[in-house]
């Protein structure tokens, strides 16, 4: 009982203690009240007003950006299609170019799948844009001997009534070979069924070899389909002055072994041999001596020196 009452006693409050309270409470409304109809009125700052203008300009400038940089495709003809129109085609650039070029030399493509041949041009760009491809059907032209120019329209319609048509033949794309000795990995990507991996991979068993020395190299290629060279070789071309030389009476046998052709049991007997006879004048004595067994030495006599 003695603790309820102490308790009762501190938490109860006189007249005026109560009335106190009661003011306290509507001062502090009065005061949270103006603070927030003051906070309504406030005028912003020059450096925040500057920063919001800036923020503004800042999605203004980037809506302006994103519209003119918008991917787009249309339908279009290869034939008439102006350079204006052709820049807002999301179309590599060599593509545009090698279009423009093949139309100023007189060439004209007579159906959507004489896109594909164009230079540069490979499968996924042509599965992109093959449906937006429209093509009108080519000129036909009339066939008149020049002694029926003399005949008037009336008796040569009654002599010929069916002039002869002959329909333009479809032009033959011309494209520049590629020379795999000389270009980079995206310039082997505009060769069909190539992509990135493999031309990257071309152009490193290139580096390991010192270069090709025929097309046919290519076929040993990680991953590189013989089909693929084989349909590709027409549009192929090697420079073989660029294959670089292995000076063997020289190497090392770690550098001898680097080569995709010499294992290093063969990298070993060279340079056995050569300490044994001294320099080497013919690289024939190799294949004599069976140093090098005939098969590799048939690949790698192109680059011995």
């Amino acid at each position: 009982m003695e603790l309820r009452r102490a308790i009762k006693e501190y938490f109860s409050f006189t007249r005026g203690e109560r009335l106190g309270i009661i003011v306290l409470i509507v001062l502090i409304s009065i005061v949270v009240a103006v603070k927030q109809m003051l906070f309504c009125f406030e005028q912003p700052t020059p450096a925040d007003r500057e920063s919001f203008e800036q923020f503004v300009a800042g999605q203004k400038a980037a809506e302006q950006h994103n519209q003119r940089h918008k991917v787009t495709l249309f339908t279009f003809d290869p034939n008439t299609i102006d350079s204006l129109s052709l820049a807002k085609l999301d179309l590599p650039f060599f593509v545009k170019r090698n279009l423009l070029r093949y139309r100023q030399h007189g060439g004209r493509f007579s159906r959507p799948r004489d896109f594909r041949k164009l230079y540069g041009m490979n499968d996924s760009v042509y599965a992109a844009i093959e449906p937006y491809l429209q093509i009108t059907s080519p000129q036909v032209k009339v066939s008149i001997a020049a002694s029926e120019l003399k005949t008037s329209p009336k008796r040569r319609a009654q002599e010929k009534p069916n002039e002869e048509i002959a329909e333009e033949p479809a032009p033959r794309v011309e494209r520049p070979l590629i020379d795999i000795n000389k270009s980079s990995a995206d310039e082997l990507q505009q060769l069909r069924g190539i992509g990135p991996v493999l031309s990257a991979r071309i152009v490193k068993f290139r580096d390991l070899l010192g270069g090709y020395a025929c097309v046919d190299q290519l076929k040993e290629v990680y991953g590189l389909d013989p089909e693929v060279v084989d349909r590709n070789r027409d549009f192929l071309a090697v420079d073989s002055t660029l294959v670089r030389k292995l000076d063997f009476n020289f190497l090392s046998v770690d550098e001898l072994a680097a080569h995709p052709y010499i294992n290093y049991k063969e990298a070993r007997r060279i340079v056995d041999f050569r300490s044994k006879n001294g320099y080497i004048s013919d690289k024939n004595i190799l294949l004599s001596d069976s140093v090098i067994g005939q098969e590799h030495f048939r690949k790698l006599s192109y680059y011995l020196k």
